[in-house]
């Protein structure tokens, strides 16, 4: 199609289209439209198909003009930015004389007589070229094991064992039961609860400090004090207390329910249905072969086998980690919005997944997720620099991936996630987007493991968790 375009850098990822689409272009695709209408339709006192155009335009002329109107930006834009070489990201911001993108109703004033103009503000990929990648100084965590750390997964592994169980030695009631002994820290507590906001006028009684759930005493999963006020408390108890909320609460998120309630004092009522201990299983070769072990000894050879590959993964995290935030740091630029606001909504949703299989209620969900924007979109932009960065290594120093190679990989997959093969290629065959993101994957840990191999790397060690 015929068209102009004028292109002015507003900066070094956003390019603004002027864009001409010349009159006898536009009257071109109108007489199209409305002879495309005028073949199906239907008007009294006329055959199908037979109807003069005069009376389609009267009829139909707003529906074809919105029609052509959108297929003329459409086509010239893409026209445009592949005659300007330019690589879009997103989708543009286009704006005519009569409409603005995200500015409500608009009309479709487009003539036959008259040129078709607009603009398009659209961000670019950045031209990436990746400078001082190599020789990166870099600390790496020496693995080392100690049977203090060995002890402790096994502690962990009988904690995962234990039970619950209601406490005893408390008080006969009149209805021949007995209450609980009085709470203590590290007793959890089985506890209902309502609360509100100190007012001159009393108490601002709020949804959102209503609830119930089993505390444990000591956790710190309520806000500083709460949990204090639980020591002490029989099953079947209730007590009334006034708590202030930390000066900092709801800081650094966007939840302004948090951040109204910030230093202010609380009165709450809370019930203690019931107070339970934890009680651990006895270390054994009965327990350590129920949970599929051969004996004790075995069980702490695999604990110290687990602890040697979790803690040699953490240490190659962190010596990518800081890779990327080198990398980052001596290669400044733009980032498209468009790439970190993709990437923001893919870690929100992973997170939102995550609480969700946590069994955590929607709306703590959404507040969490509000209350994390930021981080998650900090994140996000590191995640994308790092992405463009270490793709423009691949290019300079020619890391590819083979198709064999991804083979292979795909075969491994296969083993690990114990799937056909056949299906997984069949998946990728239906999805080569996927694909693709299998091989963009693969080629970063190659430039990963290639700026490893060039770097100048001191072994340190590692610290105690």
């Amino acid at each position: 199609m015929k068209f102009n375009v004028e292109v002015e850098k507003t900066s070094s990822i956003v390019r603004k289209l002027k864009v001409r689409v010349p009159a006898e272009e536009v009257k071109s695709h109108l007489d199209r439209g409305f002879m495309s209408v005028q073949k199906s339709a239907t008007l009294k006192g006329f055959r199908p198909g037979q109807a003069p155009i005069s009376m389609i335009k009267q009829f139909y002329g707003d529906d074809v003009r919105h029609r052509v109107l959108h297929s003329l930006i459409d086509e010239s834009f893409d026209a445009a930015v592949r005659q300007e070489s330019l690589s879009p990201v997103g989708q543009p911001k286009i704006d005519t004389s009569a409409h603005k993108t995200g500015e409500g109703a608009h009309d479709h004033s487009i003539q036959e007589d008259q040129d078709l103009v607009y603009t398009a503000i659209v961000e670019i990929f950045p031209e990436v070229q990746a400078k001082n990648y190599t020789g990166l100084k870099l600390n790496r965590e020496v693995v080392s094991v100690t049977d203090e750390m060995v002890e402790k997964v096994v502690k962990n592994l009988l904690d995962s064992q234990a039970q619950l169980v209601p406490v005893g030695g408390g008080l006969a009631k009149a209805d021949g039961t007995s209450s609980s002994r009085p709470a203590e820290k590290g007793d959890f507590v089985d506890a209902s609860f309502s609360g509100g906001i100190v007012t001159d006028s009393g108490i601002e009684h709020r949804e959102d400090m209503k609830g119930s759930r089993l505390i444990e005493i000591g956790s710190n999963s309520m806000i500083p004090g709460f949990e204090d006020q639980l020591i002490g408390m029989r099953a079947g108890e209730s007590k009334t207390f006034r708590i202030r909320f930390p000066e900092n609460y709801g800081a650094g998120t966007e939840i302004s329910e948090a951040q109204a309630i910030a230093n202010k004092e609380a009165e709450f009522n809370v019930t203690a249905q019931e107070v339970k201990e934890k009680k651990l299983p006895e270390l054994d070769d009965e327990f350590v072969k129920q949970m599929g072990y051969e004996s004790i000894a075995d069980l702490k050879a695999k604990a110290k086998d687990y602890l040697v590959r979790e803690r040699t993964q953490e240490s190659e995290s962190k010596l990518q980690s800081a890779i990327v935030s080198q990398l980052i740091e001596r290669n400044p630029f733009d980032v498209p919005s468009a790439l970190v606001d993709s990437q923001t909504q893919l870690l929100a949703k992973e997170w939102s997944e995550e609480l969700k299989r946590q069994g955590y209620p929607e709306k703590v969900i959404q507040d969490s997720i509000r209350g994390d924007l930021k981080t998650l979109r900090s994140r996000a932009e590191n995640q994308v620099r790092a992405s463009l960065i270490l793709e423009s290594i691949s290019g300079q120093e020619k890391i590819t991936v083979s198709d064999s190679e991804v083979q292979s990989e795909i075969a491994n997959q296969s083993k690990s996630s114990q799937i056909e093969i056949s299906q997984l290629e069949d998946f990728y065959a239906k999805n080569p987007g996927r694909k693709g993101d299998l091989e963009f994957r693969m080629r970063q840990e190659r430039a990963i493991k290639f700026l490893v191999d060039k770097a100048e790397i001191s072994s340190v060690e590692a610290s105690e968790k």
